[in-house]
């Protein structure tokens, strides 16, 4: 598996390598273009996997099917493909959320304990300032840190083969329908 480097900090989304055909970048871009308004959802777009083409394209540049082939280009993407998209979005949306908040609250933890074990930062030992200090660096760096490591690259990657997983099978049972 491997990740794109990310030289301008741009927002780089883990992508394996899977040769899976489903969803080319520019048909991500598109759908997203379309479901926040800021394109239209009409073009022309490969009959097979959707992807934009210009029209005198004879071949999708991203599933290789010819546009005079049995799978004719097509005018618009179907709701169902926009749908699959919006559905793998939130799946890793909420599964890199839920790592991301598993490390904040192991960070908590690990600063109760800390605090409630240390004999010199017991609430008793007259140490509040110094308790305070270690119990809000450790919150702020360990919650950071953690919810960085688990969030973003654990469940980014855990989250993004879940959700492709679930969209081979939506996208399999739907092209059997159509």
């Amino acid at each position: 598996m491997t990740q794109p480097t990310n030289e301008y900090n741009e927002d780089v989304r883990y992508r394996p390598d899977d040769d899976c055909p489903l969803f080319s970048e520019s048909l991500e871009e598109h759908i997203v273009g379309i479901t926040r308004g800021t394109l239209p959802n009409h073009g022309t777009f490969c009959g097979n996997c959707y992807t934009p083409l210009s029209p005198d394209t004879a071949k999708c540049p991203h599933c290789g099917a010819l546009t005079d082939g049995s799978r004719r280009p097509v005018e618009t993407i179907p709701d169902e493909v926009i749908a699959m998209l919006r559905d793998q979005r939130k799946t890793e949306s909420s599964i890199v959320n839920s790592f991301a908040y598993a490390g904040f609250i192991i960070a908590i933890c690990f600063a109760l304990w800390l605090i409630l074990t240390v004999p010199y930062l017991r609430p008793e030992s007259g140490h509040l300032i110094t308790a305070t200090v270690v119990f809000s660096l450790v919150l702020i760096i360990g919650g950071r840190t953690l919810a960085g490591v688990l969030g973003g690259y654990y469940g980014d990657h855990y989250a993004y083969d879940r959700a492709r997983k679930r969209l081979r099978t939506r996208w399999a049972q739907w092209s059997a329908q159509r």
